[in-house]
């Protein structure tokens, strides 16, 4: 991963550079990029799965257009801030397995980096959520220190919450929703 030359830029918006740091990164197993509209229907497939979303309050993504809108928020992200959620792809097929990463978002009043993953099913257990979510936390750390990397998951969800704690993230119970733990970095952001 190289974690160079990122400027930030203005407090709310991010110069160009941060765009290239982030946009195209290689990690020891895994290429993550800024997702594309080609993307959509790898989107579909991986936010429509029962298997995928076993732990999501709204359940799966129910259609091409709602994939279509996940996406295109995804995008808004990236264009406004520089930064987003990575389409995860295996570099020895060019595979899309993935999507994950930071992406800004405002909760409980205060600018906040949701730390997200969500893989497909045949890519589980291989460490890959560890992967990407360990380089979202350090680029964040590195870059973007001035905001707070938050994992926000449901009690039950055993495998994210392990993913949460391999990249050093702890659980801060007094953030905790009726809904979600909450684990950061930064106790009592």
């Amino acid at each position: 991963m190289y974690l160079d030359k990122a400027i930030l830029f203005g407090g709310d918006k991010m110069d160009d550079s941060i765009q290239d740091t982030f946009e195209s990164v290689r990690t020891e197993n895994l290429f993550l990029r800024i997702p594309k509209e080609e993307d959509l229907h790898s989107v579909f497939s991986i936010e429509g799965n029962p298997a995928t979303n076993k732990y999501r309050p709204a359940g799966p993504t129910k259609d091409i257009n709602e994939a279509k809108e996940t996406l295109k928020e995804w995008r808004n992200n990236w264009e406004i801030y520089g930064y987003g959620y990575w389409t995860v792809i295996l570099p020895s097929s060019s595979e899309i397995i993935g999507f994950g990463g930071i992406r800004r978002e405002s909760w409980k009043n205060r600018n906040i980096l949701n730390l997200y993953y969500r893989f497909s099913p045949r890519a589980w257990g291989r460490g890959y959520a560890t992967e990407v979510a360990g380089t979202a936390v350090k680029m964040a750390d590195v870059y973007l220190p001035n905001l707070p990397v938050v994992a926000r998951i449901r009690s039950i969800n055993k495998p994210s919450i392990r993913v949460a704690e391999r990249v050093g993230l702890q659980h801060c119970s007094e953030l905790d929703s009726t809904e979600h733990m909450v684990f950061t970095l930064k106790k009592g952001f």
